[in-house]
């Protein structure tokens, strides 16, 4: 399943976000494909499970057992919870039979969704691409990969030039000023609004010296049932860090 058919299915199944208290990020798996999520148990046996994607789901408890009880989720769904011996926790839902597994111990990464790693490739290989052409950069190509914010403000910073006092002074899929050469996806996990931050190494250099240290650079998505993983933001990791949507924004908002 593709990152936003995962999303689309977890949308339909939990219906709309509930407030939960910061706990650990875990790797949960939702039918077999890993999200990160976090879990709180109430004093009433009942627990609280929110997705990276911001939604959340409370189950209550309807027969307890051991290894298995019985929960009643949000909606009326009924779930069978059995707690493995090293103390994972799976949850089967009794009709659909759609399974969550939910690890005892928090887990500090989180693998990258195959369409999250799709769009950190394509967007790097059009990086590389267009350093070849002169000219403005063409942002239209790339519409689809970013959020419809981030893409506006892109679009129209691009649009200014020396002549206007004010201009793009760095490339923002490197967070240099230099050629990019390649690109790694390192790794993802979920930030504290819940999105997912995709760690990207990316070597960028002079020609002809391309043994610099390499930039990290955060790339943010955030998921949607009808758009599915798209580019949010960028973080680069400096002294000071900054992300590009503020960069951006104060360059739109300075007056010549």
């Amino acid at each position: 399943m593709g990152g936003a058919a995962l999303v689309c299915g977890i949308t339909a199944l939990w219906g709309s976000a509930l407030p939960v208290a910061a706990e650990p990020w875990k790797t949960c798996w939702f039918n077999d494909q890993p999200m990160g999520c976090r879990d709180r148990h109430h004093a009433d046996g009942s627990l609280t499970i929110e997705w990276s994607d911001g939604l959340a789901m409370t189950y209550t408890l309807v027969r307890e057992g051991v290894p298995r009880s019985t929960l009643r989720d949000s909606l009326g769904g009924l779930w069978q919870r059995e707690v493995l011996v090293q103390g994972n926790a799976v949850f089967t839902h009794a009709h659909n039979g759609n399974r969550i597994m939910v690890p005892l111990r928090a887990d500090a990464a989180l693998e990258c969704p195959a369409a999250v790693r799709a769009q950190v490739d394509q967007l790097y290989r059009w990086q590389l691409a267009r350093q070849e052409q002169s000219g403005p950069v063409a942002m239209a190509s790339q519409r689809e990969r970013f959020t419809p914010q981030l893409f506006s403000l892109l679009e129209r910073a691009y649009a200014l030039t020396p002549a206007d006092g004010r201009f793009v002074d760095f490339d923002p899929f490197s967070g240099t000023q230099v050629n990019t050469f390649g690109a790694t996806l390192q790794g993802c996990s979920p930030d504290h609004e819940g999105r997912l931050m995709a760690r990207v190494s990316v070597q960028a250099g002079l020609r002809g010296r391309t043994a610099e240290p390499q930039q990290q650079l955060d790339v943010v998505f955030r998921s949607t049932s009808n758009e599915g993983w798209r580019i949010a933001d960028i973080v680069y990791m400096r002294e000071p860090s900054f992300r590009l949507s503020t960069y951006l924004r104060d360059l739109l908002e300075e007056r010549p």
